[in-house]
């Protein structure tokens, strides 16, 4: 079937991306996602941890444990863990909730801060690969970052209704999450790789409906290359982070690039 043949298309250019980010002099680039990463991790560990103690000392204020008697109250026999313990739980709760809903989000920061990156990456790859050229322009460079923040803004936004309709169906039936589960992520993966593909697009001149439609009918390779990009951000541990950051954007463009390259191959057969 050609969606499960693309998908293993598309991972399968990632991996080949190693190989040429190397031999063809594309390795720097793999530093900037890790750089910004390290930015926004410290940002993001300071301000999460600073916003969920604060929520928590709130929450204790509010429902104001240290004012229940030692005796006399319903609430006595429990008052030692909730003055000691339950402040300290819920705010390691909120930070945890934080740290999660700002991952989800990081793979789209990437996207959007590094988009004239990215899309300097894919011409690149595509000018080694193929010999064309395509001379800088400025404003070109400008309207290439407008339309990707644009492209992954309206991703994001997809992501997370669609997010928010399976969250309130598994609440109601919650057999559903095996299959709300796969679906997501494949959707989350989807919609990364469409924005990673849409570089291509913008640089062999296709309008912003045109290129929707473009991967719409080849969404395999935009799911092989979203899979890639997403399992090496979500490594685990610092040292898999690390590793991640560095290769897993730089190899997703350049698979992108590869995959766009022959699907154009493939439509101009006879």
């Amino acid at each position: 079937m050609k969606f499960f043949k693309d998908i293993f298309q598309g991972i399968g250019n990632c991996f080949k991306g190693f190989s040429i980010l190397f031999e063809k002099g594309l390795w720097p680039y793999m530093f900037y996602p890790l750089l910004l990463w390290v930015l926004l991790w410290v940002a993001s560990f300071y301000g999460i941890f600073l916003l969920a103690d604060g929520i928590s000392e709130w929450l204790k204020s509010y429902f104001q444990f240290e004012s229940i008697p030692e005796t006399g109250h319903w609430l006595s026999f429990a008052r030692p863990f909730l003055v000691s313990k339950v402040g300290f739980i819920i705010g390691w709760v909120i930070k945890f909730l934080f740290w999660m809903v700002s991952g989800t989000f990081i793979k789209y920061v990437l996207l959007i801060i590094l988009s004239p990156v990215f899309s300097l990456l894919s011409e690149k790859t595509e000018e080694k690969l193929t010999g064309a050229n395509f001379p800088f322009n400025f404003f070109q460079l400008l309207k290439d970052i407008g339309r990707g923040t644009l492209i992954s803004l309206r991703n994001m936004i997809l992501e997370y209704f669609f997010i928010f309709i399976c969250f309130i169906a598994c609440l109601f039936f919650p057999p559903l999450i095996f299959i709300t589960t796969p679906f997501l992520l494949l959707l989350g993966w989807y919609f990364v790789g469409f924005a990673l593909l849409d570089y291509s697009c913008e640089r062999h001149k296709m309008g912003i409906v045109e290129g929707i439609q473009f991967i719409k009918k080849n969404k395999g390779y935009a799911i092989g290359v979203g899979m890639v990009y997403s399992f090496f951000l979500m490594l685990p541990f610092i040292p898999g982070q690390v590793i991640g950051m560095m290769f897993g954007p730089a190899v997703a463009v350049v698979g992108s690039t590869l995959s766009f390259l022959a699907i154009k191959k493939e439509m101009q057969k006879p």
